[in-house]
């Protein structure tokens, strides 16, 4: 008996695509949502990757923090609009000298890093991703909201970054460095993560609306 309830229950939730309601649930879920990427901004997973010992050094280091997924994660599990307020509420506090919950600080100066360009991308990629799994949330979706959410962000973080860095008169050979480094070496990574963190916010999502809803 409870079998059929949970299966006509998530099919009534597959079908009409039912948004998370606003209880002390949700407000609870947007608060641990905004923790869960304050820790993922001064979480660093550390990649190593063997090569040839005639290659310089015995091995390539390579660090990744996972912010961008948990943007994703944060888009899907919340949706557009209790998703935004999350990644709204994220961006003000870091920009209060109070909460230096960015990875360098924070604060209104904070605007002027090479880096801001990132976080402020994702305001427009939680929006893009939420847009992109509203519905029946089929592989396809889900591969293009990751798609579509990674280089969003990536495009805003370079064309901001290279803002900064020509109004610092910084040189061609900086930018390039910059933009491979904080970008096409880690957009692989960030689309593998992006998946799995969709995936398990889509099934979270669910399990949350029959608790909550």
């Amino acid at each position: 008996m409870i079998n059929k309830r949970v299966k006509a229950e998530l099919k009534k939730f597959n079908k009409e695509n039912y948004h998370i309601k606003f209880c002390l649930g949700t407000i609870a879920l947007i608060v641990g949502c905004i923790v869960l990427l304050i820790i993922a901004t001064f979480t660093q997973i550390k990649i190593n990757f063997n090569i040839p010992e005639h290659s310089i050094g015995n091995y390539l280091k390579f660090e990744y923090i996972p912010q961008i997924p948990i943007v994703l994660f944060i888009a899907a599990i919340l949706g557009e609009c209790w998703g935004l307020i999350a990644i709204l509420f994220y961006v003000i506090m870091g920009l209060i000298p109070i909460f230096p919950i960015f990875a360098l600080g924070g604060g209104m100066p904070y605007i002027f890093q090479y880096n801001f360009g990132y976080i402020f991308s994702f305001i427009f990629a939680c929006i893009i991703v939420a847009k992109e799994l509203k519905g029946k949330a089929s592989f396809l979706n889900i591969i293009k909201a990751v798609f579509y959410g990674v280089l969003i962000i990536h495009l805003i973080g370079i064309v901001y970054m290279s803002i900064i860095a020509i109004l610092r008169h910084d040189s061609i050979e900086f930018i390039k460095n910059w933009i491979y480094y904080q970008s096409i070496s880690k957009l692989l990574y960030d689309i593998v993560f992006g998946f799995i963190a969709i995936i398990l916010a889509k099934g979270i999502r669910k399990l949350l609306w029959l608790i909550m809803g």
